[in-house]
């Protein structure tokens, strides 16, 4: 390997493998002599179970658990011989390595082949051309290790997608890079040009798995023209006709703001010059043309788009609204836990009344579609279903119905029925939703809540009781409440009416910097199924409560991802997340597992370790009775931490206190 292959690849482990895919720098090897397997050809990057300590000697144990080996060629391009020279290589090193797949690498394109039939591997019947997390390697590993012929890998675990967050992550970084010599306004302007951007390339792959794909038209594809002697003045060119377009075209006309956005920014208008120099555009088409495939992506792009971009200031305006992705999920999939089939003569809708840019609706819509694909019940009909009538967003922000609208659009459409409006003051007529899923915003407001046990103009209790009102009898929601709506004994009797009207199912205790640096407020996701009116007796069945302690993300505003977790055994700081086992097996997260069912009062608590690696031994979840709740003591109180960990004070005597107070003003006498 030469000096500046070497150098490039080193960038490549730490800014990509490292930073932005989270596989530990101990489980990478670089360059480096395994005689023993492979003689006297150093495979270039090899990726372990297992840390590497050459002191130790450790090479067998190392080797014998590998996820992945690959040839780097930093001056290779797809398909010329410096790139088929490294697949020969992969081909004779792979069996020696015992790894039926193989990956081959210029640090910017990294694509895996299959050792036994030397065929590049799909996921999920999409090409992979990006290096890929550890839950996948392993995966594939597994997969292949059963089949070595395999050359598709299909998945639904939690923690994968067509594209993998930390790969879209990856290429949202390669943007940054590019964006750093554009003056945008402001960060808002920079992330509505990105995800409007990424959303040419999506149009032309709706059209084209709808089947409605015109070959005399101009699509994202045509843009790019390789061949032409100014190519980034003809993807300019290219991209500004294809624009105009879509705009023109009454399937994408509620996009057009976004479309615009991106038009006037490269091309420029009659007052104003181009944003983005034309060479800056060839790069951003580029970098947006190698996220292929979007469709399906199942994330919330808009949300990952902001979450790059956005600067903390931006964050903490914008936190009345925005629920992080993997929260958006796990807290979705257990409400519609019971949908997992399509049923033609039952069909339901699903409301966000505060839906913001629309992250729990996209991960519903998600969800259902991964359910109904599993039970063999995503029909002609479930598809236009989840299309047109079962999503229903409503925010104030017409700016965030538009982003909502794009974003389910993005995931696989149901923008249909998203409306720029107040939902405390719209008039529903007789609409009622069988689900409700949201995360409004807190504080004083101008509303009075329509309950007539309190006058409160808090938004978070106005949003509470409409949330009651808008269901069904027999409806289910969760909402996301701050603490002081559990907890307070001024709010009792609220408390009350909520156990009169509804069943209480659940309610999870979410970590204090959950929506860091957006609000610190300690909030609960709390699980209600509506009763019918003629029953207003406070349930008899329990509450089962549990206790999030870590979410993935550091407990602090700064919320980077902690990266710690237990190769054997998963996730040591993520409760929520799903992942693979190091035999390739698709494990859930540790919060649907315990779902409804785990309890820890037998064993007095749970043994977890902390992020500083201290032993932590205490309650997590269990089912808490009524009879606790509703005693005069504990004023309907519905907090978790209440009755899982009760606070136990420490008493000390009288002459243990003045001691205190002596070693006091004995410190402050020798401060003086």
């Amino acid at each position: 390997m030469g000096k500046q292959e070497a150098l490039t690849v080193t960038r490549f482990i730490h800014e990509v493998l490292v930073s932005q895919l989270s596989i530990p720098i101990k489980q990478i090897v670089n360059d480096t002599t395994f005689t023993k397997y492979t003689g006297s050809k150093r495979p270039d990057l090899l990726i372990s179970e297992f840390e590497y300590e050459p002191n130790k000697k450790n090479d067998t144990e190392f080797i014998e658990n590998l996820v992945a080996y690959a040839e780097a060629k930093d001056d290779a391009t797809v398909g010329d011989s410096f790139w088929h020279d490294a697949i020969k290589q992969g081909k004779e090193k792979a069996p020696k390595l015992k790894l039926p797949y193989f990956i081959v690498t210029n640090c910017k394109t990294s694509i895996f082949y299959n050792t036994k039939t030397g065929e590049e591997i799909k996921l999920n019947k999409n090409p992979i051309r990006e290096f890929q997390t550890i839950d996948i390697l392993r995966l594939i590993k597994s997969k292949l290790g059963k089949d070595p012929t395999l050359d598709n890998i299909l998945t639904n675990v939690d923690s994968l997608s067509v594209i993998s967050e930390a790969v879209f992550n990856k290429k949202l970084w390669e943007l940054a890079k590019i964006y750093r010599n554009i003056n945008f306004e402001n960060n808002v302007q920079k992330i509505d040009f990105t995800i409007g951007f990424i959303s040419l390339e999506y149009f032309e792959e709706k059209e084209m798995l709808s089947g409605k794909k015109d070959n005399t038209k101009i699509y994202w594809s045509d843009c790019s023209d390789v061949t032409e002697n100014f190519p980034s003045e003809k993807v300019v060119a290219n991209l500004s006709q294809y624009i105009q377009r879509l705009e023109k075209e009454s399937q994408f006309g509620e996009f057009v703001n976004f479309m615009e956005k991106v038009r006037v920014i490269i091309t420029g208008n009659a007052t104003e010059k181009p944003l983005v120099a034309k060479d800056e555009v060839k790069q951003i088409y580029d970098v947006i043309n190698s996220m292929k495939p979007l469709h399906g992506c199942g994330f919330d792009l808009f949300g990952a788009v902001y979450e790059m971009f956005a600067s903390g200031k931006e964050k903490k305006e914008f936190g009345e609204y925005f629920t992080r992705r993997h929260y958006a999920y796990i807290l979705a999939k257990l409400l519609l836990l019971d949908e997992q089939y399509f049923d033609e003569q039952n069909k339901f809708k699903i409301l966000d009344p505060a839906c913001g840019t629309g992250g729990f609706l996209t991960e519903s819509f998600k969800i259902l579609h991964q359910q109904y694909a599993k039970t063999n019940t995503l029909t002609k009909n479930a598809v236009k279903f989840l299309e047109k009538e079962c999503f229903w967003g409503i925010d104030v922000r017409k700016e965030n119905i538009s982003r909502t609208k794009l974003n389910m659009f993005l995931v696989g459409d149901g923008h249909t029925n998203m409306i720029p409006d107040n939902a405390l003051v719209r008039n529903f007529e007789d609409e009622q939703w069988k689900y409700i899923v949201t995360n409004p915003p807190y504080g004083a407001g101008t509303i009075k809540a329509e309950t007539s046990i309190i006058s409160s103009n808090r938004t978070e209790i106005a949003f509470l009781c409409k949330v009651i009102k808008l269901l069904k009898d027999g409806g289910h929601a969760c909402i996301i409440q701050p603490d002081g709506v559990l907890e307070n004994p001024s709010l009792s009797e609220l408390r009350k009416e909520l156990l009169e009207k509804c069943d209480i199912d659940a309610i999870v205790s979410l970590p204090k910097f959950a929506f860091a640096p957006y609000t610190k407020e300690k909030t609960y996701a709390v699980y209600i199924t509506k009763k019918n009116k003629s029953n207003t007796k406070i349930q008899k069945k329990p509450i089962w409560m549990y206790i999030i302690d870590n979410d993935g993300l550091a407990n602090s505003d700064k919320r980077f991802p902690t990266k710690l977790r237990n190769n054997r055994n998963g996730w040591m700081h993520d409760e929520i997340s799903g992942w693979v086992s190091t035999e390739g097996e698709e494990m859930v997260g540790r919060l649907e597992e315990a779902w409804k069912r785990f309890d820890d009062e037998k064993t007095n608590g749970t043994e977890w370790i902390n992020e500083q690696g201290q032993k932590i031994k205490l309650r997590k979840g269990g089912f808490v009775e009524l009879t606790k709740i509703t005693d005069p003591k504990s004023y309907y109180c519905l907090l978790p931490e209440y009755y899982l960990r009760p606070f136990k004070p420490h008493y000390i005597t009288v002459s243990q206190l003045l001691e205190n107070v002596s070693q006091i003003k004995e410190e402050v006498r020798n401060i003086i």
